[in-house]
This record gives C-alpha cells, structure tokens and sequence, in this order.
C-alpha cells in the first residue's frame, strides 16, 4: 500500500482523563493537537474510577498535611469551574452524582481527630453534619457515630468523557491495537511515528498518557527513565439482587482508627437503574488476588460491621482489577503529584489520580511552551475511524 504521512503540532497517545484534557486545551489555544487511542476512549483506569475529585482530606487522616494533601487540595474547585462552564475545559453536560461526600464512624471520633477537623488547616474543606440535615441512612437512631461532610463533587465518568470528546471529536481517532508503533529519530528529537505499515504522522511534540501502556510505548521508543510501576486493586461492587429493595445511593469514606479510608463507596445506576456500590479504599487493596467468594463474604462483612444500625438486602456481587499505573516510587508508594517528563521533544505524563488531570495539563503546556512549539494549519486527514467512548463499569461487570 502506499504510504500515507500526515502531520500535526502535537500528538497525544492515550485517550483517558489526561489525554482528553490536555487535548481540550491544546486545541483550544490554536494548536492541532491529534489524540490517539488504540483500545476505546476512558479504557482501563478512567472508566474503573470511582468519580471522585479528591481534595486531598483523606490523605490527611493522620493528622499531618502532606505533599499529596496540598498538591491536590485546588482541584475541586477547577473542576467546580468547568462544571459551570467557567473553567479550562467545559463540563456543563457532565453529570454530577454529589455536590459533596460524607465521612463517616461508626463511633466517635478521637478528640485529635476531631481537632484536626475543626482545624484551620481542614476548616473551609470539611464540617460536621447536623442531625436534621444527615441523609436517609445516616437518619438511623442506632446510628451513633461522626459524620462529615466533605467538599469534593463525585462526577459520572461516562458523561465527562463525552463532555471532554465533544469538542474536537474528529481528532480522537482510533488505532488498532495489533499495529506496531516505531518511531523516526534524529539525535534526540523524534521526528514522526509510524503505525503499522502504512501511516507516518509528523509532529513537534508527542505525549504519552496511555496509562499503564505508556511502558510499551517507552520500550519502543528505547527509553528506560522515567519507569513505571503497577499498584494494582481488586474492587468491589454490588446491587441488590431484588431491584424493589435496592441499596440506598451514598458517597462516603468509612473512618477507623488508620491513617486511611477503611472503604470508600459510591454508588451508580446501572442500566436497568439498579444502584451499583463501588467500594473502594482498603478494601480494594486488601483483596488483590481474592477469588470472588471470599472477596464477597469479607466485604459483606465489612459492611454489616461499618454500618450494623444498616441491614443490607440479599446482594449480587462481582469485583474489577485495575492497575494504578504510575512513575516508579521507592516500596511502590503513592506519587503525591501529577507526573510529567520531558526526554528531548517526547514528553511522559502520569496524572497519578483522576483529579489531577488539570494540573497535568498545565505541567505539559509550560513544557510545550518552554520549547516553543508553534501553531500551524493541516489539511490532509487521517484515514482511521474515530474512537468510541467505552462503557460504564456498572453495565459490563456484573455477569
């Protein structure tokens, strides 16, 4: 066949949260920035999140505000902008399942830690909720424990990967997963990427956002810093097996005595408008490798202990594994920040939590900016299909 070459300013590979976003922005600046995604769009990590845009308070139940705390602690309030349309990127369509989450103990909490709450530090981020204003299952008068409110919206994915698709659709295209990606070097500047066989697409910059491919990508292209690591989890999920008694939709952190989240739930429709709980936190890292049997009888467990004034329905349960794909961290650590590496005019980007996305964007573009990429004008169109956005979790997983 004969070769096709095309050409953009900048290439994005990998079509979730990061690259979505930081497509939104390139492009709206004037640039043509091209997106590239061989699976489906939000595939893997995007559409296994919970929706949650975190402030960074449940990084701070010890008591200590750490790097990760701070480093995260604007996001809501950007991704608070684009949902009024005010912001980087317009998330009006998106929708959004809660305003806020709860924390919550079964018990009272130590004065430290209620001290800590109430501090200057956690003040404008979280207070404590009135009796009269607690949510149904918090209503309960065997319920005797803290309850808290936290101000970090939880969004529904699917509708914000359409949100951030939206806008410059016809440059998210897809690239079969089985054609080879090689690349054309001169000294330490890559010049074009060629797809399979056939297509050669030149450009200033290329950024890699493919989540955990991003290592393939590297290894092509010969790279052995920065590396990545894998944090892997076992969520999981279930739904009242009898639809007339579903569970009630919540938002919450479970708090004990650690330093983290004993479960994180959330709660989504499925496509017969079930409520799905998608639990998270501890538990999630606790049961990698779990068969779905025990997994199901020690969460049922967790809940009925969690939240005892609470009888659950007869549930139906199932569980995902993802990977957390990251830069390397000593003892497979948490990243505190947004990653991005520049190796000459290929730059590596780990947003390391859904929330960081703006704040990866920003890093890439004062990159971009700093080698002074230039905004040109292309004709020609690639000739692959567009990439279709992937299906919520809620509607795929159950069996």
């Amino acid at each position: 066949m004969v070769q096709q070459n095309y050409s953009a300013d900048v290439v994005i590979i990998g079509a979730g949260i990061a690259g979505l976003w930081l497509h939104n922005r390139l492009n709206q600046r004037g640039f043509h920035a091209l997106l590239l995604e061989n699976q489906s769009i939000g595939n893997a990590q995007t559409l296994s999140s919970q929706g949650i845009i975190h402030g960074g308070a449940k990084y701070a139940l010890n008591g200590i505000l750490s790097k990760a705390t701070q480093a995260i602690g604007d996001m809501p309030a950007r991704w608070q902008a684009c949902l009024a349309g005010q912001g980087d990127v317009d998330l009006t369509g998106a929708n959004v399942l809660a305003d806020h989450q709860l924390m919550w103990s079964k018990d009272q909490l130590s004065s430290k830690m209620l001290s800590f709450f109430a501090s200057k530090a956690l003040a404008s981020r979280m207070q404590p909720v009135a009796k009269t204003a607690r949510p149904n299952l918090f209503q309960h008068p065997d319920f005797k424990g803290a309850l808290y409110q936290l101000d970090e919206p939880v969004l529904d994915i699917p509708s914000v990967l359409h949100c951030l698709a939206k806008p410059y659709r016809e440059r998210i295209l897809h690239t079969p997963a089985d054609w080879p990606v090689t690349w054309q070097q001169q000294g330490n500047t890559v010049q074009s990427m060629q797809l399979g066989d056939d297509i050669s697409i030149h450009a200033q910059h290329f950024v890699l956002t493919a989540g955990e491919g991003t290592e393939a990508l590297l290894q092509s292209l010969h790279l052995t810093k920065p590396a990545m690591q894998r944090r892997p989890l076992q969520m999981a999920l279930c739904k009242a097996k009898d639809p007339a008694q579903p569970l009630p939709a919540i938002y919450a952190h479970s708090l004990g005595s650690g330093s983290k989240p004993i479960a994180t739930i959330t709660s989504h429709a499925d496509h017969e408008g079930n409520i799905v709980w998608y639990i998270g936190g501890n538990l999630a890292e606790n049961s990698v490798g779990k068969p779905l049997t025990q997994l199901s009888r020690e969460a049922e467990a967790l809940l009925a202990d969690i939240m005892p004034w609470y009888r659950l329905p007869e549930l139906q349960w199932t569980s995902h594994t993802v990977n957390r794909a990251e830069p390397k961290q000593s003892n497979l650590s948490r990243p505190d920040t947004a990653f991005v590496e520049s190796r000459g005019n290929v730059h590596i980007a780990w947003p390391t939590k859904l929330a960081l996305a703006p704040d990866l964007a920003d890093r890439v573009i004062a990159q971009l900016t700093k080698q002074n990429i230039q905004a040109h004008t292309y004709d020609s169109k690639l000739n692959l299909s567009l990439a279709n956005i992937g299906d919520s979790l809620w509607n795929s997983a159950f069996p």
